[in-house]
């Protein structure tokens, strides 16, 4: 038997709206055991996003995050579709011929389904929300998007999500480690997320012994997502010389590549 899913934009309770987001799907049944590993639970779907035309990222019910691969020329358009159904025997996705993802009718086979660190989905959910974004940040683009009942719903652009950002203002404390910095969030205002990894632009010497720092947003909108200008910077007596009123663009700092939760 054929299973199919419906993904419908859901409005998450994190910082704000994104794309490409599985509504709420039927809790799987208990017991269900996957095929094999890398078997993404086609009944229970929560996010799809899509940063190119090869291939889409997915958030199963499970929390696992998932990379389908299409066959062929790919399957473009599925961030703007109205109706999108993932098909699959027994309603596992494996990587099979079998297997396909329907877009508002086209069918877009799938050659490979693998697990994906939350870095990756991270990366991907960011570069498929500005493909609605101008460059300036808040600018809302209106598309039709299936609701509940299969009424159109309105979509909105790239201003953030907790899948790959914070707000500034829910940072509760931070630390650095080998691999950058860690910072805790308030978890009920950052989609459940406590604790983000935030990599950094090499080594960033403001750090070292650190007591606090700043977060700068390179949109000026509150958020740290890995957009161009998004630096933590000095404050305090970490500036030196600098006037108290500096402001923070003209601060020492270090530029953020990416943001994504921690588990």
């Amino acid at each position: 038997m054929i299973n199919s899913l419906r993904i419908a934009p859901l409005a998450l309770a994190c910082l704000l709206p994104t794309v490409a987001q599985a509504g709420p799907a039927t809790a799987a049944p208990p017991g269900r055991s996957p095929p094999a590993a890398h078997c993404l639970d086609a009944r229970d779907v929560r996010q799809v996003e899509q940063a190119g035309p090869e291939a889409i990222a997915v958030r199963g019910g499970n929390g696992v995050a998932y990379r389908i691969d299409f066959s062929g020329a790919g399957c473009p358009g599925i961030n703007e579709a109205s109706q999108v159904r993932l098909e699959a025997p027994a309603g596992w996705a494996c990587g099979r011929p079998s297997e396909s993802l329907v877009v508002d009718g086209r069918s877009c086979g799938i050659s490979a389904v693998s697990v994906i660190d939350d870095r990756d989905f991270a990366e991907t959910a960011r570069a498929s929300s500005r493909q609605f974004a101008s460059t300036l940040p808040g600018v809302e683009v209106t598309g039709k998007a299936a609701g509940r009942g299969g009424e159109s719903s309105p979509r909105h652009t790239f201003q953030g999500s907790a899948d790959f950002c914070f707000a500034t203002r829910h940072v509760r404390s931070w630390n650095e480690d080998p691999q950058g910095v860690v910072v805790e969030t308030n978890p009920r205002r950052n989609g459940g997320n406590r604790y983000y990894r935030v990599e950094l632009g090499g080594s960033c010497s403001i750090l070292a012994g650190a007591q606090s720092v700043d977060f700068q947003s390179g949109f000026q909108n509150g958020l740290i997502c890995g957009n161009p200008g998004d630096r933590i910077v000095m404050v305090g007596a970490m500036a030196g010389d600098l006037r108290s009123d500096t402001p923070r663009f003209a601060r020492p700092g270090c530029e953020v590549l990416a943001v994504y939760p921690k588990d």
